[in-house]
């Protein structure tokens, strides 16, 4: 097993790395406390062409769709930025459909303008009463003479306040039979279309939100795959999402902690300074070790995905390994800097409540653990249906 990587590989990471430390980190905490989105950084980090990675040949700066190299971009940027690096994931995965499944005219009118960072398309899947249960959803698209007609209700949607689009999954209906889920693209100006904010702990420049559907009427055109193929299509789009997410919890937590290490050096207690306390090296040494040991799974699991190898139980491990280490290790690193850890000034009570937000998205640590326990034991551990 080879752990080095590709030049193009290492140079995109230099290339974010040089614009996350030296121009986005600066303004993490400001933009953190906003509601606003940083459309400029956003496009600044398109510019470089990471937006494009999973994108398909005519937006992908690399010879070939690489997933560790979407790896290393978002972690290089959560390392600068936790929302900044946020941001980009969904990008990922809605440009990665569209140009897969998305009829001739979606792409044309949504792809170039998403991966340049000019708009926004966000996801619809979390309902008021289903989340991780997706089958349970009740949002329904009707056939109605050349297109649909789409009711119902989508919550938690991320980047809801910003997007002008959103991929949204329903249970399709045809001359009154049920052909399974399926997914559409709809545009978020469409007659019969409402929406509201969800005000968060943390994660504030995401614009999470709910939003409503009264018979808004949708082109055939608009399918992303054909009827009833999205969980089968759309939603194996998590197995590299669900590791992108953990690896931004890790690249907050290892800014945290390279934080945490210099100020250890320099604060002085009963003579000496801190770091030579094992009570302080201690657990920067531990975080340290199992930060490596999450970063690991993720890009096991984003390697694999790049040789077309099973890995949704590695997304799974990493999903729920990696956010779980990394909020602990940010809690440990604001409790070592004392009172001023918990200062708003400082950026760690922030991040805390930014990092936390992965803790949740794309599944909770309980379905993670679903998720393992079936792919590597059978369907006798799926969870009890009536």
């Amino acid at each position: 097993m080879d752990f080095g990587l590709t030049e193009d590989q290492t140079a995109l990471r230099e290339a974010v790395r040089k614009l996350a430390r030296k121009e986005i980190a600066p303004g993490y905490l400001e933009r953190a406390k906003q509601t606003a989105f940083p459309w400029e950084v956003h496009r600044r980090v398109a510019d470089l062409g990471v937006l494009g990675l999973l994108a398909g040949p005519d937006y992908n700066p690399l010879d070939e769709e690489d997933f560790v190299a979407a790896g290393l971009a978002v972690e290089e940027l959560a390392y600068a930025d936790f929302n900044v690096a946020n941001a980009v994931i969904p990008v990922m995965l809605m440009s990665a459909l569209i140009n897969a499944y998305g009829s001739g005219r979606v792409r044309r009118q949504w792809l170039a303008p998403l991966v340049a960072g000019r708009t926004y398309v966000s996801f619809g899947l979390t309902e008021p009463g289903s989340g991780s249960d997706a089958a349970a959803l009740r949002t329904k698209a009707v056939a109605d003479g050349e297109g649909y007609l789409l009711s119902g209700e989508k919550t938690s949607v991320t980047m809801l306040t910003h997007a002008s689009a959103m991929i949204v999954t329903a249970q399709t209906y045809r001359e009154g039979e049920r052909l399974g889920v399926s997914a559409f693209l709809v545009d978020l100006d469409a007659s019969g279309i409402s929406k509201s904010d969800i005000p968060d702990t943390g994660w504030q420049t995401m614009g999470r939100g709910v939003v409503h559907f009264d018979n808004v009427r949708v082109p055939a055109d608009a399918l992303i795959g054909p009827e009833g193929s999205a969980f089968r299509n759309v939603l194996n789009g998590f197995d590299f999402t669900r590791p992108l997410l953990a690896l931004t919890g890790i690249g907050c937590a290892q800014a945290c902690i390279d934080e945490t290490a210099e100020y250890v050096r320099s604060r002085q207690a009963f003579g000496a300074p801190l770091a030579r306390f094992e009570g302080v090296s201690f657990p920067l040494a531990e975080h340290t070790t199992t930060l490596e040991a999450a970063r690991l799974l993720c890009y096991s699991a984003l390697w694999r995905r790049t040789k077309g190898i099973r890995h949704t139980a590695e997304a799974a491990m990493s999903k729920w390994y990696g956010p779980l280490m990394a909020s602990q290790a940010v809690k440990d690193c604001l409790l070592l800097h004392g009172h001023y850890g918990y200062a708003q000034e400082f950026p760690f009570e922030q991040r805390l409540r930014d990092v936390m937000a992965v803790e949740i998205a794309d599944g909770t640590a309980q379905i993670q653990k679903v998720v393992i326990a079936r792919e590597r034991y059978g369907k006798d551990f799926l969870p009890y249906q009536r």
